[in-house]
């Protein structure tokens, strides 16, 4: 029986001693956030952000606490995932980083949304971003593969102004040669990744052709600072 995407990722994401985790790019980094929370919930995890969360009223995250005192470290314990973030006008931001590193230390896993994509499958990486916390020990990069075969535009490709502008792009249709762009390009998918283990993980992959997870595939794995290529699909994305 083949594995799941969440089996696969909990599999390597225990290869490698990884228990604080950024989770950046676009097409479900909070799906992903959640069905880890799920994988990894007997060892309690905290959920957080280094920039913004879709606000409580606006998302029903399926976790079993959502605090929201930044100056209040929720307790994690096992068998609980805890939603630690602080308010922020009609979202919730980021926490004291200092203090997110001190209690990550007590939490048996960590799991932090580094960025936003305002939903798009595919974006271009903003100045200042992704944030990612020094001190993690992995970083998940996430596309949205139901972006190939589309047009390139605000509706699918999140700061497509800045992407046009750094690249020179004129391309009307989102392709495999897109994607290629943005794994090499300063700003691209791997943005800030350098000191860190990269799981490149092609989400939404049954919108795409098999032909095009393939090669989407045999792209992430020419590129050596990855160090694990998935493809596969999350439910209820967001």
């Amino acid at each position: 029986m083949a594995l799941s995407l969440f089996d696969e990722l909990g599999t390597l994401i225990e290869s490698l001693s990884a228990r604080r985790i950024a989770v950046t790019g676009s097409g479900g980094k909070t799906s992903i956030i959640i069905g880890l929370a799920d994988q990894f919930k007997e060892e309690g995890v905290l959920i957080t952000t280094t920039t913004h969360l879709a606000s409580p009223r606006d998302m029903e995250y399926p976790f079993d606490e959502i605090a929201i005192d930044p100056n209040n470290p929720p307790k994690v314990g096992p068998g609980r995932r805890v939603l630690w973030a602080a308010p922020d006008s009609d979202k919730l931001g980021s926490v004291d980083p200092d203090l997110l590193e001190k209690t990550s230390k007590l939490a048996g896993y960590t799991l932090i949304e580094a960025d936003g994509a305002r939903r798009r499958p595919f974006k271009f990486h903003n100045e200042g971003e992704p944030v990612i916390p020094p001190w993690v020990d992995c970083v998940i990069a996430v596309v949205g593969l139901s972006g190939i075969g589309k047009r390139l535009d605000e509706e699918t490709f999140h700061r497509v102004g800045e992407y046009r502008a750094a690249t020179g792009s004129k391309e009307a249709w989102i392709t495999l040669d897109t994607l290629d762009v943005l794994l090499d390009h300063p700003d691209g998918i791997l943005k800030g990744t350098s000191a860190h283990p990269v799981i490149l993980v092609y989400n939404q992959s049954d919108a795409a052709r098999d032909e095009v997870v393939a090669e989407a595939l045999r792209l992430g794995r020419t590129k050596k600072r990855i160090t694990a290529v998935l493809a596969g699909t999350c439910r209820g994305e967001v």
